[in-house]
């Protein structure tokens, strides 16, 4: 059948072209290789990069706890059509194909493949499971596993002679108290040591409580997950701040030297805040660069597990105060939809991330809550406690950072540190407490003064309202259950 176009040519769709002769003959070349184990492995592979990267998308933040996942209500995965539900028939099994006759291909085995294939299923129904577990629940809303305080490993408790309610606070102990401007220089050991300092002595791995002279637990060395990934998470995050600091300097978003109060690093903030001038509660702004910068750390999942972990070790060793932050935090955050959380598995609504040559000046944060926690990963507190702990990498600790000075020593010329710190401004308390508006705000409605005087208290009753907050060493198992398990 032809056809003709309006010039007048004729064609058909089934014409043969006119090839050359070198290509109307062809040879035929024989190979062992087996279609059928290629497309097994094609579509094996397949499936288990979907099934990765579905688990990928997924965080299910499970340094609080480590639940045994019970038996999954999902149906069975439909199995592969490559696969053989039963032996092979007798027929097919009777009949040899042409080439087998002449060179028999290498079995397929698909066993490891299908239990690479059955583990990444695993994940993802477990993934699922926690997803739907986990909606809608909040920072404020976890829990820590129960069974960590009692298979967990823990060093003898370290008395210090200081007491924390001679730490200064501000009137009202809602933030630390102003004092003379430090100087910004480094401490050595050598000279923490002449001053009458004293080396805490710590493996770095194992809890260690620091208890004042009233049996208060003031310092948490909380140390590492028994985790053999532990080591493998904390490089991840180093190497994810190393980059960070690199592309803030080739951009010139920061400067090699730059001195801020607490030493010369790179140091990146992110979360809500208040004080210093700030009229409410917001979240902490930046450039739009360092904006991207950081939403990047704060989504590695190395980062997001320290965090975990760090608020994990307020609630298991600071019950009382956990319970405290929880409850004003999460009124604020439903007041103030506009503020943002950092991370979904830590309560601390704020975090700063230390991006290198971490040594910090001497200095005390006296915008952070006067009688809260501050948890660090990788740092040296000092005066005006007379007993500093050796603190190795990777390990973490919590400290009162708001009334008392802290800091760490120099390293060696060939070492770089970083730190990941989380903190709560007083600020954000005193606002919620003063019902959402600031002291001046009070003071000027009728009956402002009285309210706020009912919260102040007369001096020195609320600092010590804020002390007992702090469990002590030998109530605190009864604080654990009261607050978790009433």
């Amino acid at each position: 059948m032809s056809r003709q176009t309006r010039s007048g040519a004729q064609f058909s769709p089934y014409e043969l072209l006119n090839l050359p002769n070198s290509l109307r003959s062809f040879e035929i070349i024989r190979t062992n290789i087996s279609l059928d184990a290629l497309l097994h492995d094609a579509v094996a592979d397949d499936d288990i990069y979907a099934a990765e990267q579905e688990a990928a998308n997924y965080n299910p933040e499970d340094d609080w706890e480590d639940v045994d996942d019970p038996d999954s209500t999902l149906p069975p995965s439909p199995p592969s059509p490559l696969t053989p539900l039963t032996p092979s028939s007798p027929t097919s099994s009777a009949v040899p194909s042409p080439q087998a006759s002449r060179t028999a291909s290498p079995a397929l085995s698909p066993v490891p493949v299908e239990k690479a294939r059955g583990k990444q299923q695993a994940a993802v129904r477990r993934s699922r499971r926690r997803q739907r577990q986990h909606a809608g629940e909040t920072p404020y809303d976890k829990r820590p596993d129960p069974r960590y305080s009692q298979s967990h490993r823990q060093q003898e408790s370290h008395t210090v002679y200081f007491d924390l309610a001679d730490a200064p606070a501000a009137a009202g102990a809602w933030v630390g108290r102003r004092r003379a401007n430090a100087e910004r220089r480094h401490r050595t050991l050598p000279e923490l040591l002449d001053e009458g300092g004293e080396v805490i002595e710590w493996n770095g791995r194992d809890p260690k409580l620091i208890v004042d002279a009233e049996g208060r637990i003031i310092a948490i060395l909380l140390g590492t997950p028994e985790d053999e990934e532990w080591a493998a998470v904390i490089e991840d995050a180093v190497a994810a701040m190393a980059h960070a600091r690199r592309e803030a300097l080739r951009q010139g978003e920061w400067r090699v030297g730059t001195v801020h109060r607490r030493g010369t690093h790179l140091a990146l903030r992110k979360g809500t805040s208040f004080g210093g001038g700030q009229k409410r509660p917001g979240n902490l702004c930046h450039t739009p660069f360092l904006r991207r910068l950081i939403r990047r750390l704060l989504r590695n999942k190395s980062i997001r597990r320290i965090a975990g972990f760090q608020s994990m070790g307020l609630a298991l060793y600071a019950p009382k105060l956990y319970r405290y932050y929880c409850k004003v935090l999460r009124a604020l955050f439903r007041k103030h939809p506009n503020l943002t959380h950092t991370f979904r598995n830590s309560i601390f609504p704020a975090v700063t991330l230390n991006c290198g040559d971490a040594v910090t000046f001497e200095h005390c944060d006296i915008l952070n809550l006067v009688h809260g926690l501050c948890p660090v990963t990788s740092g040296w507190p000092l005066q005006p406690c007379p007993r500093r702990p050796h603190f190795p990498s990777g390990a973490t600790m919590l400290i009162p950072s708001g009334c008392l000075d802290h800091g760490n020593t120099p390293i060696q010329t060939n070492e770089t540190r970083y730190s990941i710190t989380q903190y709560a401004a007083g600020g954000l308390f005193r606002w919620a407490a003063y019902g959402f508006q600031s002291a001046k705000s009070l003071l000027a409605q009728p009956g402002g003064e009285d309210v706020k005087n009912a919260f102040d208290g007369v001096p020195g009753s609320r600092w010590q309202w804020g002390l007992n907050l702090f469990s002590k060493l030998d109530e605190l198992d009864t604080d654990r259950v009261a607050v978790f398990q009433s």
